[in-house]
């Protein structure tokens, strides 16, 4: 009975010495992980030729490949227009608007992505005759 004993004290220790050691919990890691990925995520509204839709970006690559699905769009002649979700549509369109022109698809990109975390709204045209972008963010 007393080896028994000293056997199942000695495991006891053992046990909660093993989990003592351990570096890391499953929970921390996974709620660490959840709070990461919430926060990379970016919902964006855009309009092409009038029908509203919504999309949701996980990564940066995700939004440079959005915005230049967007100006693709322009350049095919579609009426194209973005917004992100932070942003809340007023009456008026003319309190600040700033224009941008440029021949290259990633310039164009670049400054609409500048533009919607500034808090714009963004139209994208294209004109064929000068082959140019002009991007027109509007608050």
């Amino acid at each position: 009975m007393n080896r028994k004993t000293t056997t199942i004290a000695l495991l006891a220790v053992l046990g909660t010495m093993a989990t003592g050691c351990q570096k890391e919990n499953y929970a921390d890691v996974t709620s660490e992980y959840v709070i990461s990925e919430i926060s990379t995520m970016r919902t964006v509204h855009y309009t092409v030729n009038g029908v509203m839709c919504i999309a949701t970006l996980q990564s940066k690559e995700d939004v440079d490949e959005f915005l230049m699905q967007l100006i693709v769009l322009a350049r095919d002649g579609y009426n194209v227009e973005v917004f992100d979700n932070n942003y809340s549509p007023s009456a008026s369109h003319t309190k600040e608007v700033v224009t941008y022109t440029t021949s290259s698809e990633t310039d164009a990109k670049e400054w609409t992505e500048k533009k919607l975390s500034e808090g714009y709204t963004v139209q994208i045209t294209y004109n064929q005759r000068d082959n140019t972008y002009t991007c027109v963010a509007f608050k």
